[in-house]
């Protein structure tokens, strides 16, 4: 293939192949690993989120067949339980061995590079606004109060269901985590963990009567603007709307 007429996302598929004479060499920095917990100064409110439900409900299998991108929220609230479920599901801390604290969606090398922001458009219990998860405390960080559904859904292209939805996740990568040990090939890593994130946010939300669609389509600095990251260190990559099914 002509080099000089490919595009760069094939460039760089072609650039962070694997291959076995010229695999990367050396040993990692410990000393400089960057954290994979992020922590917000300066937050209005902390909200601990609700033990999550480990039991009961309908099975997996039922939740795979049911599995549907919904693009209709009747604009009825959820519930800050229901929304701590689907936090918990998502990203939450599942299990501690050996000095690492696993969550409940995978990630390459459990470097966790992915952030989790909440616009909360109605959800009882809690104010609306912009939100960021501290994973380690378990709890979400009022970083803006305010109504920001309009912002949102004009910077994921106009789709009115983000406006409609009760709650917007907004998923950011921190590169540097994943790019410590994975060097240029970290990119591939981070959509595929932001993937499984996405996938486990419908499965639950499936499991609970609720809605959800992801997206995909948006103005990324727009997005990064909205939630208040710089889109070179951190920057936003997924969305996922949820909501009460019209």
């Amino acid at each position: 293939m002509d080099r000089g007429r490919e595009g760069i996302g094939d460039l760089y598929h072609q650039e962070t192949k694997y291959q076995r004479e010229a695999m990367p060499r050396g040993g990692l920095d410990w000393a400089h690993q960057p954290s994979p917990y992020k922590e917000v100064g300066d937050a209005l409110k902390q909200f601990p989120i609700h033990p999550p439900e480990q039991k009961g409900g309908i099975s997996l299998w039922e939740a795979i067949a049911k599995r549907r991108s919904i693009r209709e929220f009747s604009g009825q609230p959820i519930t800050f339980s229901e929304l701590s479920q689907l936090i918990w599901a998502t990203q939450g801390i599942t299990s501690k061995a050996w000095g690492f604290e696993f969550r409940a969606s995978p990630s390459a090398g459990a470097l966790y590079p992915i952030e989790t922001y909440l616009v909360v458009n109605q959800v009882k219990e809690i104010p609306f606004g912009l939100y960021h998860y501290n994973v380690k405390e378990a709890q979400i960080v009022l970083l803006k109060e305010g109504h920001f559904g309009s912002e949102i859904c004009q910077a994921g292209l106009g789709q009115e269901m983000i406006a409609e939805a009760s709650c917007v996740f907004v998923w950011t990568a921190m590169v540097q985590r994943s790019k410590w040990k994975y060097r240029e090939r970290a990119f591939r890593y981070i959509y595929m963990d932001v993937g499984h994130i996405g996938q486990t946010l419908y499965l639950a939300a499936t499991a609970m009567n609720l809605g959800c669609c992801t997206v995909g389509a948006f103005f990324d600095e727009e997005v990064d603007r909205v939630i208040g990251v710089d889109g070179k260190n951190e920057f936003s990559v997924y969305l996922g709307a949820v909501g009460r099914v019209r």
